[in-house]
């Protein structure tokens, strides 16, 4: 591969905005294209970024980019990756890996047999915070480690086209979509199998199963609390709190907004100001395409993305039968 990485953007929303940003910080990468099915949406983030609007994956490809970059709803992962994969693309592609894990083993069978990389946006990893607690952690600095609680909660998003987020049969609901974020990052830390998964969920007017707490413990003997909400008030913002537990030692910290800042006026709500495109998402696809240029290996491999999922899945069916999961025997497509 030349100095050069060409992208093209399948999708154009919150996120493929985010990632499009993210792309002006990495030395080398040049935004190509850009596909979306919702009339408009491809033409107004292209115009963004000096790149063209195409009309779908094949149009894509066409343009002989180095890179797909999928971005939409996790029930369109697996068709788009395995196309973008057989055609020897590299394929960056959004957490969750799909939607469901026969689709999940679909994209690792074409990932094994593909030239190109495939690396999943499981962005918490590269979160500053997130990895400076789990690079101490590997140094021994608070000895072996023992529990991990992520917990992230805010409002029910409003961003998704047609409000495929808050439909569960398309997102998973807040646990595919948000908690999915806790468990890869538990699993990472924790560097152990999870074996049984417990979880407890709560409606409200956000929909289901939209505040839930996990509880997983690990062959290692850890254990980790994964808390995730779309139920709670939108003037709260987006909150993240995590706590490293050892037996030498406790690590914490929490993000109030993950947002660079939040205007009180004098009459209205108050205003916050985004600053995701400043954070882990440079560095995720900055070493997504160091990645490419080196040949790999991908930075989060999809064999523990979709780990993550099956966590995430098992999470969703303790909730619905009130039964521990226990992951060492179960199955599910």
């Amino acid at each position: 591969m030349t100095a050069e990485v060409t992208v093209g953007l399948l999708g154009a929303g919150l996120i493929a905005g985010v990632h499009a940003h993210a792309y002006r910080a990495c030395p080398g990468v040049r935004l190509v294209a850009v596909a979306d099915p919702v009339p408009g949406k491809a033409e107004r983030l292209a115009g963004q970024h000096d790149a063209k609007a195409v009309g779908d994956l094949d149009d894509l490809l066409a343009t002989g980019v180095d890179v797909v970059d999928v971005c939409t709803p996790p029930t369109a992962h697996a068709d788009a990756t395995i196309a973008a994969l057989g055609a020897e693309r590299h394929v960056l592609c959004e957490k969750p890996i799909t939607r469901t894990m026969d689709d999940a083993r679909r994209v690792l069978a074409a990932a094994e047999a593909a030239p190109g990389l495939l690396s999943i946006g499981q962005v918490a990893r590269y979160a500053p915070d997130h990895r400076l607690a789990r690079d101490l952690v590997r140094a021994g600095e608070i000895g072996e480690l023992r529990m991990v609680t992520h917990s992230t909660t805010s409002s029910l998003p409003g961003w998704s086209e047609a409000g495929w987020l808050t439909d569960p049969a398309t997102s998973g609901g807040p646990l595919l979509d948000q908690a999915v974020h806790g468990f890869d990052y538990a699993r990472w830390v924790i560097g152990s199998p999870a074996v049984r998964v417990h979880c407890m969920a709560a409606d409200s007017g956000a929909g289901p199963a939209t505040y839930t707490l996990s509880t997983v413990r690990y062959e290692s003997g850890a254990i980790a609390h994964v808390e995730c909400s779309w139920a709670h008030p939108a003037s709260r913002g987006f909150k993240l709190r995590a706590e490293l537990v050892g037996t030498g030692g406790r690590l914490s910290w929490d993000n109030d907004h993950q947002m660079a800042g939040v205007l009180h006026a004098r009459e209205g709500d108050p205003e916050w100001w985004d600053a995701l495109g400043d954070r882990e998402f440079t560095r995720e696809l900055g070493a997504f395409f160091d990645a490419c240029r080196a040949g790999g290996p991908p930075p989060v491999p999809a064999v523990e993305a979709t780990e993550s999922l099956r966590m995430a899945l098992a999470a969703l069916e303790s909730a619905r039968s009130g039964r521990t999961v226990d992951l060492t025997t179960w199955e599910v497509s």
